[in-house]
Order: structure tokens, then sequence, then C-alpha cells
């Protein structure tokens, strides 16, 4: 299979096995992401999802141009373009997830990226948006929202040049949110998910559909979801059970509700 899932102490781990192609993508693996997402949302046994590529050179090279361009090409000449790559970049799911960056972060493998929640990587990880350089966009969420996670005439400069920034740009930027060596990136990244998971499963969700939904609205609407949200919380089991617990001195159970 191009992509592996292992599910450990309630962390998904979705890995893009194909280092032999820079883990680019190719139908299969495509076809596969795209069927996988909906089981993990649906698997109560998983809270996190964490997103990498086999091997310590590339995260994702994106497209493999010999076998997905041709599917996509049939697909958007029927009418019938599904608009999402991988079935990650057009799909908001209720869990986080963190992309562990272990290398180059390329094309449809930035855009990945960008869909998911946190994004930590390794010093040597590189990112670019080259799709100019053949002719295209980056159309699978690469325009959209790289002007969202850097400054504009960062993301300008990237997207119309189809020039690349190290991880400690990115880091700069606040691309990503940190940087670590190749042997220390997953235990750094189930470190993170194991903070995560440690919430409230209702706040985390709340939390996450509050920051992406209110993002480029108007303050004053943006502060008035945010408190309809608040209060959808401090209503919850799991307020009344972190308060007991904090209380308490004890660990909380949440449930989710």
């Amino acid at each position: 299979m191009p992509a592996q899932t292992l599910i450990d102490d309630r962390i998904a781990t979705v890995t893009i096995d194909r280092p032999a192609q820079s883990n680019s993508i190719d139908t299969e693996t495509h076809v596969q992401l795209r069927e996988l997402w909906p089981r993990l949302e649906a698997d109560d046994s998983v809270g996190v999802i964490v997103l990498t590529g086999q091997g310590d050179k590339t995260f994702c090279a994106g497209a493999d141009i010999e076998s997905f361009l041709p599917y996509l090409a049939g697909r958007i000449a029927a009418n019938d373009d599904p608009g999402d790559f991988c079935g990650l970049t057009h799909r908001r799911l209720s869990k986080p997830i963190i992309a562990a960056i272990n290398g180059a972060a390329v094309g449809g493998g930035l855009e990945l990226a960008l869909a998911c929640d946190l994004r930590i990587a390794t010093r040597e990880a590189v990112f670019s948006l080259p799709e100019v350089r053949i002719g295209a966009i980056a159309g699978a969420g690469g325009v959209v929202r790289l002007g969202r996670a850097v400054p504009e005439a960062v993301a300008m400069d990237m997207l119309l040049t189809g020039r690349s920034i190290t991880a400690e740009r990115a880091y700069q930027l606040g691309l990503i949110s940190e940087i670590t060596t190749r042997e220390t990136l997953m235990p750094r990244v189930r470190e993170i998910a194991g903070m995560i998971l440690r919430n409230s499963p209702l706040s985390v969700r709340v939390t996450r559909d509050i920051a992406r939904a209110t993002a480029h609205m108007d303050e004053n609407e943006a502060l008035s979801l945010e408190r309809e949200a608040f209060h959808k919380t401090v209503a919850s089991r799991d307020f009344a059970v972190g308060i007991k617990s904090f209380v308490d001195r004890t660990t909380p159970s949440f449930k989710g509700v």
C-alpha cells in the first residue's frame, strides 16, 4: 500500500510510503487517502491524526506527474473534478491533524501540510509551490492558504517565482510551529498530540472551528460567534468535569460532550 496507517494511543499516524518516488502522489495513493479520512473520522479510537512521509528526505513532492496528472486531466475533461488533493485539501475533519514534515514539502505536498492544523518540521525541510513553472497554479489550496499562513509579500514571491524557503525561514514566518532534528521529529509530534489528547475533545473541536470560521470575519461578528461557542463549552459535561478535577486536583476524564 502506498500509504501506511498505524493507530497507537489514540494517535493515527498516516505515512505516505513512496520514498523512491519522493513520496509523490500517484492515482492509487490519492484514492487510498481519499477513502482513509472518513474512516479515521468515524473511528472513536482516534483522537489526533499525524501525516508524514517515509524516509528523511521528502515529506511529499506533490503529484506524480506521469501517473496522477493524466488521471486528473481525465476527471476535469469529464467535468468530474472532485476539487481536492488526496481528499484532504478541501475537507475539514473534526479531529486535529499534525503535519510531521520530515523533508521537502513541494507543490501538493505543501498544500497537504497547509490543510493540517499544526506543522512541525525537521531542519532539513524546504517548502515551495512551483506549479507556475509548469504552467499551472497551486490549485489545491496553495494560492488561498499560503497567503493566510505567511505575510502576503512572501506568499506572492513563492507563488509567482516558485522559489523555496528553508525550515528556519518558515519558522520565522509562522508557517511551521517548531523545528526539530530528524531523530526527534516523531517523538516531538507524538508529545504534542498527547498534549492535545489530554484536553476536552469538545473544547478542541470548537476552538478549531471558531478559529477557522472567524479568520477573515468582521471583528464584532467574530467575537459574537466566539462568545456563543464559549457558552456552549461552559454548559457542557466536559466543563463540569474539568472544573471538578481542577478543584480536586485530579486528572479529568473528558467525553467530548
